[in-house]
């Protein structure tokens, strides 16, 4: 028993309050005694089996919110729009086509690609594909925290029999894959996103369960573009029929637009920042309407945020895929405050999570409807903002 508390003492990961669920800590672990358990939230969290820990410390030494890595200042940040020339991958994918081919070409190179996809119970976790047909399935945006399992040790494998590897996911994710490894990889290609944050998993089993009860899942689009890009709507395709509704009226959208149930670590984000150690960053362009329409005709058009000579590299090697056209920092933020800075938590996240463990997802629907403003009132109110701005400023120099 006296050696139980000494380890409970030394041993010491990220407070939960910050841990990301990476799983790093999991991948590195030489006994394999931690595992990702699931709180009360819905989020997973690592647990030390102490019986069997060593006390090594490799987990506390992997931890990249607890041993953070430096952002790189090697490769200054360059910033594009673009749009996939194939316009059926365009069409299939949530916004420009930009991930397919990058993911196209490191299957052409005999390499692998890490991404999201639905497992059989329609929830989120990563794996990965050897073709193209598998790498449909990370396609689309899926609004659920994934579950990495072991692809950090596989894509070890990968690179160590010296293939290319495209790693696709969160910034954090991407964060504990490079502490997992230890280094770089000359054929590792690292694909973050713009991220809003992190829905629990628990939140989105229960909106299911409310809504669909027993029908079978079909087929899942939370961005379906039928309507055009900024009229997106979220569709649900069950044995019995099909759902569409515009995301601003799609309850579990609105929680996540709101922020009301992300994870706790994204309201204080480490790895939101325009310069990433990543190699690109993808996203949609909102905005570009407005601050470049000739890349605009609402059927989705992508950001790429270049970070490294790697993604430079392999960008322009691609560059005939794409329309591709140079972007301010200050459009491409102007819409994305997911790309940098902090996202506050809701006073209304802790009320939210109190109803939703006593009455699940529809008995606390009610706190997502309370004092919310739907996104395309936000966007036009920053859009009457900018250009008030601007009249003043003109008005100043008369």
């Amino acid at each position: 028993m006296l050696r139980t508390k000494m380890k409970q003492k030394t041993i010491c990961l990220a407070d939960p309050s910050i841990c990301t669920g990476c799983g790093a800590c999991v991948s590195v672990c030489p006994k394999a005694c931690i595992q990702m358990m699931q709180d009360k939230e819905g989020f997973l969290q690592p647990q030390i089996d102490i019986i069997a820990c060593i006390e090594c410390h490799k987990c506390e030494k992997t931890c990249p919110i607890i041993n953070p890595k430096p952002i790189s200042t090697e490769f200054k940040t360059q910033a594009y729009s673009a749009i996939n020339k194939n316009e059926n991958i365009r069409m299939q994918s949530s916004s420009g086509g930009a991930f397919y081919a990058l993911a196209k070409w490191i299957i052409e190179q005999d390499g692998v690609v890490f991404g999201a996809r639905w497992d059989e119970n329609w929830e989120v976790m990563h794996d990965y594909a050897e073709d193209l047909d598998g790498v449909r399935a990370f396609m689309r945006s899926k609004y659920v925290q994934s579950k990495v399992g072991v692809t950090y040790e596989q894509a070890k494998k990968f690179l160590q029999q010296d293939r290319w590897v495209l790693y696709s996911g969160t910034p954090c994710q991407l964060a504990g894959l490079n502490a997992f490894l230890g280094g770089d990889y000359p054929k590792l290609l690292q694909v973050d996103l713009i991220c809003h944050g992190v829905p629990s998993p628990k939140v989105w089993r229960s909106y299911l369960e409310c809504y669909l009860k027993d029908e079978k899942i079909i087929d899942i689009n939370m961005r379906d573009k039928t309507n055009g890009w900024m009229s997106e709507m979220f569709t649900l395709k069950t044995s019995s029929a099909t759902q569409s509704v515009g995301l601003i009226n799609n309850p579990y959208y609105k929680g996540f637009g709101h922020s009301v149930y992300l994870r706790l670590s994204c309201y204080n984000c480490h790895f939101r920042t325009f310069h990433r150690n990543s190699d690109i960053t993808l996203a949609d362009y909102w905005g570009v309407d407005e601050f470049n329409p000739k890349m605009y005709d609402n059927k989705g058009t992508s950001i790429i945020l270049i970070h490294s000579n790697k993604g430079y590299t392999i960008i322009n090697l691609l560059a005939e895929k794409f329309i591709l056209c140079s972007e301010k920092k200050e459009d491409i933020l102007y819409y994305n405050r997911s790309a940098n800075g902090l996202n506050p938590i809701p006073n209304k996240w802790k009320r939210y999570f109190r109803w939703f463990r006593l009455f699940s997802f529809k008995g606390a629907k009610h706190v997502i409807d309370r004092d919310t403003i739907p996104t395309i009132i936000i966007r036009k109110c920053k859009k009457i903002k900018k250009r008030l701005g601007i009249y003043n400023k003109c008005a100043k120099k008369t």
